[in-house]
């Protein structure tokens, strides 16, 4: 599993020492009782990967609100079960908090988490120049109605989110390039906290990221299929919930039509009139089960004697049925027309994602 933006809550018996001196206090009584009692700090005033800390005087609780930043030269690792020391080391190197790491493995939870995975295209697709047909392929991927396409293909922001439709907790899946992501200005200063800045956007260069963000408790649990949403359980799971979603998305199992007709025709060699007549013929040739016979009174049925011969054997670079009979029968036959290479690269790298 990894993860990268999370919120954590930590039960005071798994604390070591909490320093509220420059943390704001915050008191609220009703009926001479105090119903609220809070420290906090705001997170423009916390280093890199570390949003927010709030301590709970009366739950005897902290959460704390992190991202994989504060892994510093392994944010790209994510936080899993092999960066999780050099995690709790982090933010207790804050000097605010002081997490006990074998406790807060066991007694702490995960309120909410973004799982994330690592794409790197570079053996399959130069992103800066191929991403308009890599694009094309995650958009046409989609085969579950309850959820919307939304592309977006900018110069500074390339990717796609699959949005589900249902109401009862958030479903979104998202793919990015991590590259465009880093570049912005809001990520400067942490780029330049790297020894080699440029070293370490360029590795990032071919990697599209795919996310998923669990929001609520039963998301986390049915999700990643765990009993409890205990940091253990979570960083030790050997379910990658991305992988699901995306099989959701995309069912493999179904037969995608417009994923057959967008790998037999490029747009450098055929209009979109020729792909219309080709598909026409190509539908009523496999309609008719290959059958010349039954093509033939098919087609005299709605043409003259002359335009029969036009129709059949064609004329000049006139499309016609009888030249790819046999042809589209071995294709059929041979071929399988549902290969998207970029979704199966990315289910392929999913799968292989052994801290996922």
């Amino acid at each position: 599993m990894r993860v990268d933006s999370n919120t954590i809550e930590v039960p005071f018996d798994a604390i070591k020492h909490i320093d509220t001196t420059y943390l704001i206090h915050s008191q609220e009584n009703k009926g001479g009782s105090i119903i609220k009692d809070l420290h906090r700090i705001k997170s423009n005033d916390l280093p890199f990967g570390i949003s927010g800390i709030e301590i709970n005087n009366i739950r005897k609780t902290a959460r704390v609100e992190t991202s994989a930043k504060i892994l510093g030269a392994d944010y790209l690792e994510g936080i899993n079960i092999n960066t999780y020391s050099k995690w709790i080391d982090s933010i207790n190197s804050i000097g605010i908090i002081e997490l006990d790491k074998n406790s807060c493995f066991e007694l702490g939870t995960f309120n909410k988490i973004d799982t994330t995975n690592n794409i790197d295209f570079t053996n399959l697709y130069d992103l800066d120049k191929d991403f308009n047909e890599v694009l094309s392929l995650l958009e046409i991927a989609n085969l579950n109605d309850r959820f919307l396409v939304v592309p977006y293909n900018r110069k500074d922001n390339q990717g796609i989110e699959y949005r589900g439709n249902q109401k009862s907790e958030k479903n979104r899946l998202t793919m990015y390039r991590k590259y465009l992501d880093l570049m912005k200005s809001a990520n400067k200063d942490f780029i330049n906290s790297f020894e080699n800045p440029y070293a370490f956007l360029s590795s990032t260069k071919n990697i599209l990221r795919i996310e998923q963000n669990h929001t609520t408790f039963n998301s986390i649990r049915n999700r990643l299929e765990i009993p409890s949403i205990n940091i253990s359980e979570v960083l030790q799971n050997g379910k990658n919930p991305n992988l699901k979603m995306l099989d959701k998305i995309t069912q493999p199992h179904r037969e995608n039509q417009l994923l057959m007709v967008f790998n037999e025709y490029s747009p450098e060699h055929y209009d979109l009139e020729t792909i219309v007549k080709l598909e026409g013929i190509k539908n009523l040739i496999r309609s008719a089960n290959y059958c010349e016979k039954t093509l033939k009174s098919f087609i005299r049925r709605y043409t003259t004697k002359s335009m029969f011969k036009h129709w059949w054997y064609g004329r000049r670079d006139a499309m016609a049925f009888r030249p790819l009979i046999q042809e589209l029968k071995i294709k059929d036959q041979n071929q399988d027309p549902q290969k998207n290479k970029v979704i199966d690269f990315i289910r392929i790298q999913l799968a292989q994602d052994k801290v996922a």
